[in-house]
């Protein structure tokens, strides 16, 4: 079976290792609007699409490699203080590849042993835009530390090219995963690139949101379950969720607050409530287990 994740970072990173749990096909779907770090650097000096959620979605598909090792390398001194090399071995396919994002994905893929896919969003970088308190608010960064509710948010451009071959596994896939990861700045990153948006709501597969264990603190402050249903709707018209996973068990670690299993919406077709957190010596995190999501994504699959 084939299955798709959708989003970016650590939140991606643990869909992506429950689906190897379960013996699925994975395709990484990556938003490419990053504009901190390593990547917003990379971004100003060479015009690429943000590279570091692509850089952490191979390294999660990579099978245990020493090279995937080095890849996550951070450099913590002079010119190269903050970059990852994986993000400056991507930049480097890029040019090899004559700027073709798809083709120096795959070729990482290969040199790292990846068993699964990693697709841009779109080939064409954006930049994040927020309304947050009334006010207008530019960059991923700024979104996501904002103090204010997030309203809405929007892509410039607005209309970027859907990535070909992200847009087809949407369609051939069994199974699509929003999330885990930021609502606004990963999740919806990637879905508001109209492309990916419908394909996702004309895709025949079971649709699965997979909530954050708890609010993040400045983008998601105070939503409840219901309020983060109600924010895809609102910006990806049509989206019907087959289900919407949510945390039930022990109280985990972290500065926000726990989303609650009180969820009933007309775009919901089934609310699963599970322990879904991962314990680290002892202490139940605010992370999600790949293994505790992929028995909770198997029992969808199995009914």
């Amino acid at each position: 079976m084939k299955a798709v994740g959708i989003g970016g970072g650590h939140g991606l990173s643990r869909a992506l290792t429950a689906f190897r749990l379960l013996d699925l096909q994975p395709t990484a779907v990556v938003t490419v609007a990053d504009d901190g770090g390593s990547s917003g650097r990379l971004r100003q000096e060479h015009g690429v699409v943000a590279l570091g959620d692509l850089r952490m979605a191979l390294s999660t598909l990579a099978d245990g490699t020493e090279l995937a090792e080095v890849f996550q390398h951070r450099f913590d001194v002079g010119d190269l203080k903050g970059h990852a090399l994986g993000n400056l071995v991507l930049l480097a396919l890029l040019e090899q590849c004559d700027g073709d994002i798809v083709t120096a994905l795959d070729r990482a893929g290969r040199l790292l042993g990846c068993q699964g896919r990693v697709l841009p969003s779109t080939h064409e970088p954006v930049q994040l835009h927020g309304c947050i308190g009334g006010r207008e608010v530019g960059g991923q960064v700024r979104v996501a530390t904002a103090t204010d509710r997030v309203e809405r948010v929007w892509l410039e451009p607005a209309q970027p090219p859907a990535c070909p071959q992200a847009v087809e596994a949407i369609a051939e896939a069994d199974l699509i995963v929003l999330g885990p990861g930021s609502l606004f700045t990963s999740v919806l990153a990637a879905l508001l690139v109209p492309g990916i948006g419908e394909a996702v709501v004309a895709a025949e597969a079971t649709v699965v949101l997979a909530c954050n264990l708890l609010t993040q603190p400045g983008e998601t402050s105070e939503l409840s379950a219901a309020d983060h249903v109600e924010a895809l709707i609102a910006h990806v018209p049509g989206l019907m969720l087959d289900a919407v996973l949510l945390h039930d068990g022990p109280a985990c670690a972290g500065a926000g607050t726990p989303l609650g299993t009180d969820l009933d919406h007309p775009a919901v077709r089934q609310v699963v409530c599970a322990d879904l957190a991962l314990r680290q010596d002892g202490a139940v995190t605010g992370m999600h287990d790949p293994q505790r999501l992929a028995d909770a994504l198997n029992g969808l699959l199995a009914s």
